[in-house]
């Protein structure tokens, strides 16, 4: 909660006069990690003119949210000692791959029923 406040301060400081009730945002914030809020709040603060509306911010959270998951996906797979960035191969000639079962658990689950299609 006092993260919350924290950003919901530099919030009003950065947009003065713009913000809606402090009970709104606290409620639409409630369920964030504190970490996507906080960045979220930095990039408005960063790149917006105008104070954004509940609905905005939390369209950015959710862009800042598959970055943060994308990030520690990245961490995983590089620190894995059974496999290459997430991939083990299968075929030498044919050069092919499949997810590794150690760090990327549901796409290996997919790949080994037959579901898995890259991206």
């Amino acid at each position: 909660m006092q993260i919350q406040l924290k950003c919901f301060d530099r919030l009003e400081a950065a947009y003065p006069n713009q913000t809606t009730s402090q009970e709104q945002w606290m409620n639409s914030w409630k369920d964030l990690d504190n970490a996507v809020l906080s960045r979220t709040v930095d990039w408005f603060i960063k790149n917006w003119a105008k104070c954004p509306t509940l609905a905005q911010f939390k369209e950015v959270t959710l862009d800042e949210q598959k970055r943060q998951n994308k990030a520690f996906l990245k961490d995983l797979t590089d620190s894995c000692p059974k496999c290459d960035s997430g991939w083990i191969q299968v075929d030498v000639i044919k050069d092919t791959f499949r997810p590794c079962d150690a760090c990327r658990v549901e796409q290996f689950n997919r790949w080994q029923v037959g579901t898995y299609r890259p991206s």
